[in-house]
């Protein structure tokens, strides 16, 4: 039977990695001769029998996920645990098309073996969403929310969202994670009652093509009774993204489902003046590192200047991040910017607040 393609569920940002093998063979790849000498004295010194041929050795564990912390305890560098891939096949002792899933580098095993608290918020879908609103500085009133993921752990510890998804990006499970913290931003939107825009946050790099990774995304709006046109999609990359081309194709597929785009942190990573050329986002978000002080600093001016012309010529919304003085405020909306946000007027928080903004503005 031929099954389709696109009638495929995506394992990459559905499944999570299986991790709980037992008594199960070992497929240890080595990419350089310097390797050898190094595994064979760890297997030796784990009394393992097994077979080397050429490149790979061969041999059965009888609990994989502790192998793999004897394995780290060699002290191999970031560069060697990256080159040598590691394959657990189950009990049967029979490799099959479908146990190549399991074929990892040397690196992922070891962060999957120390990610169990990642593996266990994803598991449990432990994602709390916190909201920090948008202010329209013209009519003094809440414009939006941007939805700011973190994780929770069973204890009730929380996890910025810095190190969720460093640690997911390091065991591969950025896919994963970046889906469930856009759907669980919708779900606790709309239970939060959320009536204005809401600003979620997405990598491009964790999509590959959006008619097909975001079918999930689209599907949660429409167990809601949010509505396309209330819903931001924004990009947030702290990597230099080289390909527009694609980042383009999924800003594209947003608008055609009636979403509107925005990119964060103008003036840091990815969005140098180039990149902003090249694509064509409703809103462009200007980087706090820009706006903290700006007041009092002139090249921090010359570099908004330089931004809201962009923003300007693009036909686009400018929104100035980082708000934390009624100076700053003053003066980014002296320069003509309609959108802002920062702790001067709230930090993100579980719940709605209510604001004093004719206060906040005087």
């Amino acid at each position: 039977m031929i099954v389709k393609g696109d009638s495929l569920p995506c394992r990459r940002c559905s499944e999570l990695p299986r991790t709980n093998f037992k008594g199960c063979q070992v497929y240890l790849y080595v990419p350089t001769k310097h390797h050898i000498e190094p595994i064979e004295e760890l297997l030796e010194s784990l009394k393992k029998d097994y077979n080397f041929h050429e490149d790979y050795f061969l041999f059965k564990v009888e609990d994989f996920m502790t192998f793999v912390k004897k394995i780290e305890g060699l002290g191999l560098n970031h560069l060697d645990q990256k080159d040598i891939k590691v394959l657990p096949i189950d009990s049967k002792n029979k490799l099959s098309f479908d146990g190549l899933k399991n074929l990892r580098s040397l690196e992922a095993w070891i962060a999957l073996c120390n990610g169990g608290v990642i593996l266990d918020i994803l598991k449990s879908e432990n994602i709390k969403i916190l909201f920090q609103p948008i202010i329209d500085v013209k009519n003094k009133k809440i414009y939006g929310y941007e939805a700011l993921c973190r994780g929770y752990t069973s204890n009730g510890s929380i996890i910025s969202p810095d190190i969720l998804f460093k640690k997911a990006k390091e065991m591969d499970l950025i896919f994963h994670l970046d889906r469930l913290c856009r759907e669980q931003a919708i779900q606790q939107a709309y239970e939060a009652g959320i009536k204005e825009k809401l600003f979620i946050n997405f990598l491009p790099t964790a999509i590959y093509d959006p008619r097909k990774c975001l079918q999930t995304t689209d599907a949660a709006v429409k167990k809601t009774d949010l509505y396309p046109s209330q819903i931001t999609f924004e990009v947030v990359e702290t990597e230099y993204i080289e390909d527009f081309n694609h980042l383009n194709y999924i800003l594209n597929y947003y608008k055609e489902k009636g979403y509107s785009t925005a990119l964060d942190d103008m003036g840091s990573g990815y969005a140098t003046e180039d990149s902003l050329i090249s694509l064509s986002p409703d809103y462009m978000k200007i980087d706090m590192d820009i706006i903290r002080g700006i007041h009092l600093d002139s090249k921090k001016q010359g570099q908004l200047k330089k931004y809201l012309k962009i923003i300007k010529e693009k036909n686009t919304r400018a929104l100035a991040e980082g708000i934390e003085s009624k100076e700053e405020l003053d003066y980014v909306m002296n320069q003509g910017v309609a959108l802002v946000q920062g702790y001067y007027f709230a930090k993100p928080s579980e719940t709605l607040v209510a604001l004093d903004l004719e206060e906040l503005f005087l």
